[in-house]
């Protein structure tokens, strides 16, 4: 065995022991960093967000592998993540290294926290002296909040998430764009992590109306 999977496998009697001591609206996930593909090998409450073991990295987890950020600290906690259903997290990761410093994998707390802010919005109405039904009891839609991770794991929805995401903050049509303009939207995807998946070039040079070969040829231009 491994000395880095032996490392992994280490922590996973610490994930059940952290959700069962949290309980059941408490998802904790091992990744592997090395198959960005498959990199879930362990994971409790995996019905919250609909993941399983097999399943692929994330959209943050890949952000990490390319900016390095685990270099300078062990953890990041306290920020929001997005589930495929609609869910909102409030989520936590762990930074898995060796004896050398290097990254091997991460271990992910996603708390879903959906009804706890409905129920946030609903005593702030009733303090506020205002509706004192909740908005979202009505099918009124609620304030977009921001998210910092997408909880999904098939890649090819990742993928379109990411990819349609920048896409999504640009005003002009992508049969519209300069060529530096879509050598930019290449740019930020590669800063995401897009490309370490190994359908992210046919996936970009669809989005962006470009051949693969192109695309290549604009990551050569970043270096």
């Amino acid at each position: 065995m491994k000395q880095s999977q032996k490392l992994l496998e280490s922590y996973f009697p610490i994930a059940s022991f952290i959700a069962a001591i949290i309980g059941p609206q408490c998802e904790v996930v091992v990744h592997d960093i090395s198959d960005p593909e498959r990199s879930i090998i362990f994971i409790e409450n995996g019905h919250i967000s609909g993941r399983r073991v097999g399943d692929a990295s994330t959209d943050l987890v890949l952000k990490i592998l390319k900016a390095e950020a685990y270099r300078e600290e062990q953890f990041i906690a306290n920020y929001k993540a997005s589930g495929g259903r609609g869910q909102t997290f409030r989520s936590a990761t762990y930074f898995i290294k060796n004896d050398s410093g290097e990254l091997v994998g991460l271990m992910c707390l996603n708390i879903d926290i959906t009804h706890m802010e409905v129920a946030a919005d609903w005593i702030n109405s009733i303090l506020q002296g205002g509706s004192l039904t909740p908005p979202a009891a009505l099918g009124a839609p609620k304030e977009e909040k921001p998210s910092t991770e997408y909880l999904q794991g098939n890649v090819d929805d990742l993928l379109q998430h990411m990819i349609q995401t920048v896409l999504g903050r640009i005003s002009i049509p992508v049969d519209r764009l300069s060529s530096s303009e879509k050598i930019e939207v290449v740019k930020e995807l590669n800063e995401q992590g897009v490309f370490l998946l190994k359908g992210g070039v046919s996936e970009v040079a669809a989005a962006l109306s470009i051949s693969e070969p192109t695309v290549y040829r604009y990551l050569q231009k970043l270096k």
